[in-house]
């Protein structure tokens, strides 16, 4: 319900509340809240634009304004040179985590965006420097600490699991945790797994990074406030899902964990250790996989997330002012993990969002981690990466051109009080291939990849993945040592790998004499072709094929592969192959099987607009083959089952574009079929449709 305030109203409890009791002149900047500051006892909140009456409005983090809601001001006045106060506390209720909207009382129209605390440097929180070594040489998932001294280990992160930590079943919980009044359980038998654990890191000189993750049951389970609503139990494939901040009893459970760690492990006398870091979840734009929030889009996704980013932020900012805060992403850049778009999103878009989210609602500290992984996880040759390059139309961002992060993150838009956000590379690896070469060719990658960023500056810490070999990994060999093949321990260390000795020596006098023997498996002549490019990082690479215009694009078959059926092929991805004009194109690749199975196809339902004047309904498409074929493969679209266009190719590499003109169907739906025929046999048939997109084109267009 909208309400009508007279131009001076009292608040009871406001403490120092300036009010003027008429309209004044001053005004300054666009209406709405322009910064929060926290206080021991009160928030100072800042008001831009208006010198007229006004309200503000308190909403939890979960809630949204809406003009006809019952929202009781929590103070209503004329702003005096835009400054006034409100108390902190309402009852035993923080309000460090709420926001604020600034509205026109008379018809309850919201002035700007609601805002956040953006400021804590008023709360009188710790603010000794944590330790952070000179070395970036880190490992992930310790097994053994005293080999950790013998490698040099500066920097390492392990996994807190939040259903573990949190004790929300039991009566009488071993320890409890206050927020607003309400105790919550913490499970100290966990906590001191920990404790033990980050205690002896830092007495070996080892920096500790927390991971916090939400481990989710496969059913319902009711009274658990830590299941975000929006996460699907049954189909999460690593039963990992996004934290519950959508209610009161999330919220309060979720800010106790952050709480709770960020006091322990902040704690001057340093009894439990020294936590420098909190990454938030796991590799968001792969969020079905790895912080399931069910099958979301990207905007709701980014909304969601940096709530949760954000009040972890503040639950560790009001402790320690040094302590960082990161988002996490994978290397997916413009393109994505998943063919669905509500699994998974663009790793330049989610940023994007994040930012524009983040400065809206009052800039805070967040960082990233990020994991550089090569293109294939299974080849550790990065260098060859096809799909990352020096631009930041780049698909991904590998070790190859991961100079690109940082450059993207130091634009102006991006910075947080003036500097860029910081980079932790928390989780990437290098697989060992079999075969005798294949502890050098792991080793050299390591080499390139540790020299080159060992020259960037804006990264905190590079954490190689992982110490030892695990064998649930999916026949991935990534560690410094092998495991055992056989008892309970799935990663009980077995030998050392060539990598052992070249990590150990990465950070001292002796790297040059240990790297010596890369340089011809990565074909350098000098260490100083790894290091990262230091020019502008140019928006368009030149590698990859130029964007198509959105008003033009109707469907992108491509992306939209999980929509279409699949039948009778050996193999149908996504992929990427050289178009014509010679730069790189995201392609289906559709294997065809042996002749005496018949034709491999994919079919899609797609409804098709009114054509526009002046345009045609198109699909527009190339075709090319990876590899050489005795008898090539033949290409094939059908529209509702008739054949409209067809072509063979036998050479390998040699791309063409095709198109074909479907403006007789515009206005309808039409089953659009791509087609594989492997003709005499199907060896070799890497049959790859470049692009392929229905869109408007111009009626002269060929």
């Amino acid at each position: 319900m909208s309400y009508v305030l007279p131009r001076v109203l009292a608040v009871a409890g406001v403490i120092s509340v300036l009010l003027v009791t008429g309209a004044t002149a001053w005004s300054q900047g666009d209406p709405g809240i322009a910064a929060i500051c926290a206080l021991p006892e009160m928030l100072r909140i800042k008001v831009d634009g208006i010198g007229t009456t006004c309200a503000i409005i308190e909403l939890r983090p979960y809630e949204e304004y809406a003009a006809d809601a019952d929202h009781a001001p929590v103070w209503q006045g004329v702003p005096s040179q835009g400054w006034l106060t409100i108390p902190r506390l309402a009852d035993k209720r923080d309000r460090l985590y709420s926001k604020f909207q600034l509205i026109e009382p008379g018809t309850g129209e919201a002035l700007g965006d609601p805002r956040f605390v953006d400021d804590l440097d008023g709360i009188g929180a710790w603010d000794f420097d944590m330790p952070w070594p000179k070395s970036i040489k880190g490992v992930t998932c310790p097994v053994d600490v005293d080999d950790l001294i013998a490698l040099g280990v500066k920097y390492t992160d392990t996994n807190v699991m939040l259903p573990s930590l949190i004790d929300w079943r039991s009566d009488a919980p071993q320890e409890t945790w206050e927020v607003d009044g309400q105790k919550i359980g913490i499970n100290l038998s966990y906590v001191r797994h920990f404790d033990e654990q980050i205690k002896r890191m830092n007495e070996a000189g080892i920096n500790v990074t927390l991971i916090l993750l939400n481990g989710i049951p496969q059913a319902p389970e009711p009274g658990n406030p830590l299941l975000n609503p929006r996460s699907d139990l049954a189909r999460a494939p690593m039963h990992l899902g996004a934290f519950n901040v959508t209610d009161e009893q999330g919220l309060l459970h979720y800010r106790a964990a952050m709480e709770y760690l960020a006091h322990r492990y902040s704690d001057p006398s340093g009894k439990h250790g020294w936590v420098s870091g909190y990454v938030i979840g796991n590799e968001l734009q792969a969020h079905w996989v790895w912080h399931n929030t069910g099958r979301i889009a990207l905007e709701d996704l980014a909304r969601d997330y940096s709530r949760q980013l954000r009040i972890a932020w503040l639950a560790t900012r009001r402790f320690h002012s040094k302590v960082r805060v990161y988002a996490s992403m994978e290397h997916h850049w413009t393109t994505r993990h998943d063919a669905d778009p509500l699994k998974a999103v663009r790793g330049d878009r989610l940023l994007e969002e994040l930012n524009s989210i983040g400065k809206a609602g009052g800039d805070f500290g967040w960082h990233l981690a990020f994991h550089p992984y090569p293109e294939n996880l299974g080849n550790p040759r990065f260098w060859e990466d096809k799909t990352a390059a020096l631009g930041f139309d780049t698909p991904r961002i590998t070790f190859k051109n991961l100079e690109v992060l940082p450059a993207y993150l130091g634009q102006e838009r991006f910075l947080y009080k003036g500097n860029p956000r910081r980079v932790l590379l928390s989780e990437q690896g290098l697989h060992c291939p079999g075969g005798p070469e294949g502890e050098r060719v792991q080793a050299a990658a390591y080499a390139y990849a540790y020299h080159k960023i060992s020259h960037m500056p804006q990264i905190d810490a590079f954490i190689l993945h992982r110490h030892v070999d695990h064998r649930g990994e999916g026949g991935l060999r990534l560690g410094l040592w092998t495991c055992k093949q056989d008892g309970p321990n799935p990663c009980a260390p077995e030998r050392k790998r060539l990598i052992w000795d070249v990590f150990r020596l990465a950070d001292t006098d002796d790297w040059e004499k240990a790297f010596e023997f890369a340089k011809p498996i990565i074909g350098i002549d000098s260490w100083d072709e790894t290091l990262p490019y230091e020019g502008a990082i140019p928006a368009d690479s030149k590698a990859f094929a130029e964007p198509i215009a959105p008003s033009a694009l109707i469907y992108n078959l491509q992306e939209r592969m999980s929509e279409a059926k699949m039948d009778n092929c050996l193999d149908c991805r996504r992929d990427w192959a050289m178009g014509p004009d010679g730069r790189q194109y995201p392609t289906i690749f559709q294997h065809p099987p042996e002749p005496a199975k018949g034709v491999g196809t994919l079919r899609y339902t797609i409804n098709l607009p009114p054509l526009r004047e002046g345009n045609r309904v198109v699909l527009q498409f190339g075709t090319t083959l990876l590899a050489a074929s005795d008898d090539g493969v033949e290409f094939s679209i059908l529209v509702d089952d008739k054949t409209v266009w067809q072509g063979r190719q036998t050479q390998a590499e040699t791309p063409a574009d095709h198109q074909v003109d479907l403006s007789d169907h515009a206005g309808g739906a039409i089953e659009l079929e791509l087609r594989v025929d492997a003709l005499g046999n199907a060896g070799h048939d890497w049959a790859h449709w470049l692009r392929p997109v229905v869109l408007f084109a111009p009626e002269n267009s060929q």
